[in-house]
């Protein structure tokens, strides 16, 4: 088993590690692009570096000295040194924008596949809505803070050294005398910054859950209207709106408070260096085009220190939000192929149970000592009460949730020596809770099989007793069903999905619960169609209705996650025990 990985402390954790690792996975594969992104914020910095020195000889040889020539020579300059800012300032934009945009698309890849691999189990932790936050507004966070970081990190850094450089050049002391106000804005920004990442965190986990709520209401709204709870589902999304609102608001604090407590210590350095200049000034050892390219240059500072400053607040944010993200690509499947597994091919294939328990996360034990063997091409079918352990064994075949002990065989090898994508290739599966896509009809059939041609879906239709309600649709087969299948009655659902597992045309076929939906005429059509799909299969029924399985070759009764009894139905009708009284109260009924 792989050792479990130890994740960071959510507001803690050092930003080193993951700027390094967004770096190198995912940045470097966009260099190109970000050396010409960086090329042109180099330009940008020295442009105005270049238009705050010009103002000095404006000053002094230009206005004060009263030559034209002078003048029209310098605003000439600065109008070119614009010109170019703002074509440089284009090209860093879109390069930045560009990269941030395809680092999301590659992680959304990443984490949508890790997200496939993991056991059935692992949803039941991570619910839609989570995850969807995580993939979209997570992300977004993450591209911003990754176009900050170049936009603002290394364009503002360039702009600062290159008004700096003439700030020294214009007079030195007056430069190491504003020097003075980096230490005192260090200790806010830094205080900022881990508030910053602490308010982000969980303003992204209630953002998750709110979406959560969002997805479970919308998904079930005829529920919530046919039990009159929209008021209720209103208060509760009430909450939701409300954990995402203080949390927001938080950040937003810190975010709007940083950027005014930099500038006022800005503001109150600035005002006493202009103080110290006006007395140099005054004595005349320094000239006033030298001061006001100073100042210029100072003021020019204005802009891209409350970006840095600002940029450490978004850093954050994004990091908190690229931990979310790693957290999800990093999760080990708890089932995945052992480095022997080999490819499962076989036409025919029986199936085992030894000596099984099953216990689920929360401790339920759902089978225990559940020993069963099925021949191949048998039809075997587990019958009980609700909870009594039948779907789980279903479960257990595909390695949708893996035995706590004993072992499921497949043509006498174990399914841990298994590849899984072979293994479920070999089985087919019609649950009562039938999965349909927002596609056509076509397209949901042929799920199973893509490359199927037109003539085998229809044929898995007609076999399915799905064509007639197919045909008589005014789209046919190109009918789009919407989300979930709304367009569709809970029958004709099933029938699709029955459509969908002979296409695909499997040795193994699981049926849970499979014409629960059914009504009484279309039952009799997909009975008939099963007692052909059956032949030569091997064939796993869930029945709560019993009257589907009475032809079956053998008959499983499960209570309370052990095997009470076994047998024909003839034979469980004569022992008189728990089917026979199942059978009688459905008889009743």
């Amino acid at each position: 088993m792989a050792a479990k990985r130890k994740l960071l402390n959510p507001t803690t954790a050092p930003s080193w590690p993951l700027l390094r690792r967004i770096g190198k996975h995912y940045l470097w594969h966009h260099k190109g692009p970000l050396l010409w992104a960086c090329m042109a914020m180099l330009i940008v910095a020295t442009a105005l570096g270049l238009q705050a020195h010009l103002i000095q000889p404006l000053f002094d040889n230009g206005l004060i000295a009263g030559k034209v020539g002078v003048i029209n020579t310098v605003i000439f300059a600065v109008v070119a040194l614009t010109l170019i800012r703002g074509v440089a300032n284009y090209y860093q934009l879109y390069f930045m924008e560009s990269v941030g945009q395809r680092v999301v698309a590659t992680l959304q890849e990443q984490m949508y596949a890790a997200t496939l691999r993991q056991p059935l189990g692992w949803f039941a932790d991570n619910p839609t809505g989570t995850l969807t936050s995580r993939f979209i507004s997570d992300l977004q966070r993450l591209k911003y803070a990754v176009t900050q970081i170049f936009n603002s990190g290394l364009r503002d850094t360039g702009t600062v050294v290159g008004l700096f450089i003439n700030m020294l050049y214009q007079d030195m002391f007056l430069t190491l005398l504003t020097l003075t106000i980096v230490p005192c804005t260090i200790i806010p920004i830094r205080r900022f910054g881990r508030l910053s990442r602490k308010y982000s965190r969980v303003n992204q986990e209630s953002t998750a859950k709110m979406a959560h709520h969002l997805n479970q209401t919308l998904m079930h709204v005829r529920q919530v209207q046919s039990y009159a709870q929209e008021g209720f589902e209103a208060k509760r999304m009430h909450t939701q709106v409300s954990d995402v609102l203080v949390s927001t608001l938080k950040a937003v604090k810190v975010r709007a408070l940083s950027s005014p407590v930099v500038e006022m210590i800005g503001t109150v350095a600035i005002a006493l260096i202009m103080l110290y200049a006006g007395r140099r000034i005054a004595d005349g050892t320094l000239s006033p085009g030298a001061f006001a390219s100073f100042m210029a240059s100072l003021v020019m500072l204005s802009r891209p220190l409350k970006g840095l400053a600002s940029l450490n607040n978004n850093l954050q944010e994004g990091l908190a939000a690229a931990q979310r993200a790693f957290e999800l690509t990093d999760a080990v499947p708890a089932l995945k192929d052992s480095l022997y597994a080999k490819a499962l091919e076989v036409k025919t294939a029986s199936v085992a149970f030894e000596n099984i328990t099953l216990a689920y996360p929360d401790g339920t034990v759902a089978l225990q000592n559940f020993t069963l063997h099925i021949p191949a091409g048998k039809t075997v079918a587990l019958v009980g009460p609700s909870g009594a352990g039948k779907s789980s064994v279903l479960n257990l075949l595909p390695r949708f949730y893996e035995a706590t002990t004993g072992s499921v065989k497949v043509a006498g090898k174990d399914v841990r020596d298994l590849t899984l994508k072979s293994l479920r290739q070999h089985i087919g599966l019609v649950s009562q809770d039938v999965a349909i896509f927002d596609d056509s009809i076509a397209g949901n059939i042929a799920y199973a099989l893509p490359k199927a041609s037109a003539n085998a879906v229809v044929a898995a239709a007609k076999a399915a007793a799905a064509d007639e309600f197919i045909t008589a649709l005014p789209q046919g087969y190109a009918t789009v069903l919407g989300e979930n299948g709304l367009k569709l009655s809970g029958g004709q659902k099933q029938r699709l999905a029955l459509a969908r597992a002979l296409l695909k045309n499997a040795p193994i076929l699981l049926l849970d619960e499979a014409t629960a939906s059914l009504d009484t005429s279309s039952e009799k059509a997909v009975q008939a169609a099963l007692e052909q799909a059956k032949k030569g299969r091997t064939t796993l029924i869930v029945a709560h209705r019993l009257s589907t399985i009475i032809h079956a070759d053998d008959i499983v009764v499960l209570d309370g996650g052990k095997i009470v009894e076994q047998g024909t139905h003839r034979q469980l009708l004569a022992k008189k025990g728990l089917y026979a009284k199942l059978w009688r109260l459905q008889a009743a009924e």
